[in-house]
């Protein structure tokens, strides 16, 4: 079997992952990291679209115009400190972790994207990279995509990023990239089968959802965090990201109906401003951003989980990975409709409406215990490892290549 290198363009930079942040991409790129398929790796980090995230990048570099002395200190603690700057520049640097993976940091695609892209491929012919796969989760880069001269190029939608509260400024800068990649792109996944509308379910787009890692969800934990722990039950639990597709009002109605149970928050806050009536609530507990490796204790103490996410046109474009996690875990499950819970209607309460939603989570209650259902769901999610996520995509690579 021939071995191929691989140019993953990222939604995340390697250093979010070393910290603690998990998505679709970094279960994909941990996955082809130990394939027997794939030799080389470049992880090319985010690339930045706002000032503000280019001058996030910029003190994670860390950058040539620091003095030595800081510079030095922000290298031997960086996540990455175990790799070896090889390339640096006032812009960007190249990072190398080992012989077969590397890590490439600019801010140039901020200023001049097919500057960015002709810098990379320069880097690329530098690091030996010899038809390569381009495989990338970062739309706006696909206009530039030829620059890096791929022998094939992938596109992986994950979510509708035209409809995200967070890329708004962007919206026909992405339309645009999107009408690229149905013209140019010969293999496109997408996370949810609703996606596939946008490349108007063209014969090389593959609904490809998402997966979980068993062994890391289904592990039992002794040692569970104080802050769960001491939390009187039933707990009622939702983790993730908690942003603009989380109805906020939804769980606030449901914690009101419910005074004798915990309502627990799991994640990062993009926007603190609405959490101010929840906080009012006593059986409501924000306990903030938890890392991958702390999730399986969190989800191994809730007795219901929950999936409340908005009703909108970017909702039917995802497909939440915490839907598979909560399931590895056994949990009966309450999601909002049209939030890719469809996909299981056998083992996950699908509400339509606030009191419907709170009528399903009685009903859910009434599964804690049931040891059957429980091994139903984790039974059901051995045909959804990322392993054979990943292993699936690498043989539609492969055919195409072939």
């Amino acid at each position: 079997m021939k071995k191929r290198d691989l140019v993953l363009i990222n939604m995340s930079n390697y250093s979010e992952w070393a910290n603690g942040i998990s998505n679709r991409n970094f279960h994909i790129f941990k996955e082809l990291e130990k394939s027997p398929e794939i030799d080389k790796i470049i992880c090319v980090d985010f690339p930045p679209l706002t000032w503000r995230r280019a001058v996030r990048n910029y003190f994670d570099l860390p950058p040539l115009v620091l003095n030595k002395a800081v510079r030095e200190y922000k290298e031997n603690t960086s996540v990455v400190s175990h790799g070896k700057v090889i390339k640096r520049d006032l812009l960007g640097k190249v990072t190398k972790l080992s012989d077969r993976l590397f890590v490439y940091s600019s801010l140039e695609f901020f200023f001049n994207p097919t500057l960015y892209c002709q810098r990379l491929k320069k880097e690329l012919d530098a690091l030996g990279f010899n038809e390569y796969v381009v495989w990338s989760f970062f739309p706006p880069i696909m206009p530039y995509i030829q620059l890096l001269a791929p022998r094939l190029t992938v596109f992986d939608a994950v979510d509708n990023w035209s409809q995200h509260s967070s890329f708004g400024p962007f919206k026909q800068r992405l339309l645009a990239a999107y009408e690229q990649i149905k013209k140019n792109t010969p293999i496109i996944f997408t996370v949810s089968e609703d996606l596939q509308k946008i490349f108007d379910n063209q014969d090389n787009v593959y609904w490809i959802p998402n997966g979980v890692d068993l062994k890391h969800y289904q592990t039992s934990r002794r040692l569970v965090n104080r802050d769960i722990a001491d939390l009187p039950h039933p707990i009622i639990g939702y983790i993730g990201v908690i942003q603009k597709r989380v109805d906020l009002p939804l769980i606030k109605f449901l914690a009101e109906k419910n005074p004798d149970k915990s309502f627990v928050l799991c994640g990062p806050i993009w926007y603190a401003e609405d959490f101010h009536d929840l906080q009012l609530l006593p059986n409501v507990h924000i306990l903030g951003y938890k890392e991958y490796n702390e999730a399986p204790q969190y989800i191994q103490q809730f007795d219901v989980a929950l999936i409340p996410h908005k009703q909108d046109d970017f909702i039917t474009s995802t497909n939440p990975m915490k839907m598979y996690e909560y399931l590895a875990c056994g949990k009966p499950v309450v999601a909002t409709a049209h939030s890719g819970a469809e996909m299981f209607p056998e083992h996950i309460y699908i509400a339509d409406t606030y009191e419907q939603f709170n009528d399903l989570l009685q009903e859910a209650l009434k599964d804690v215990g049931d040891e059957d259902k429980a091994q139903a769901k984790k039974k059901l999610m051995e045909n959804y490892s990322w392993t054979k996520v990943v292993k699936r995509m690498l043989e539609l690579v492969d055919k195409k290549i072939d």
